[in-house]
């Protein structure tokens, strides 16, 4: 069973996870490098994934380690770190591939501790 914390957290994640889907939903790779406004909501939201993925706990991250929380943490500190030189066809990469996993895997987590 998860604990309280942990639940909010995922939530979180699977809000942000939400944001950059419907952010570039029929979008094409062109689009986005021209437009900003897109590319910021996405560098956010993806952001606050690796921020709330740094709140988990660590019996959590044990558990359900199928997927590479270190990695999503990694690319928070790389956006807020180093924002004047990122890469976006990295981050377009990302929100199109990793973005759908972690979304369906949080999600995943989320819906076998209802049910316990």
């Amino acid at each position: 069973m998860l604990n309280e914390n942990d639940v909010l957290i995922l939530d979180k994640i699977v809000e942000h996870c939400d944001r950059v889907t419907e952010t570039i939903s029929n979008v094409t790779m062109d689009n986005f490098w021209i437009d900003r406004d897109k590319q910021d909501i996405v560098l956010f939201n993806i952001f606050q994934v690796g921020e709330y993925a740094k709140r988990l706990s660590v019996e959590l991250i044990n558990k359900y380690n199928e997927i590479d929380w270190k990695n999503i943490k990694g690319m928070r500190d790389i956006i807020g770190h180093c924002y004047d030189s990122i890469d976006y066809e990295i981050v377009w990469d990302s929100a199109n591939n990793d973005i759908p996993k972690i979304h369906d895997y949080v999600s995943k987590i989320i819906k076998e501790n209802q049910t316990n």
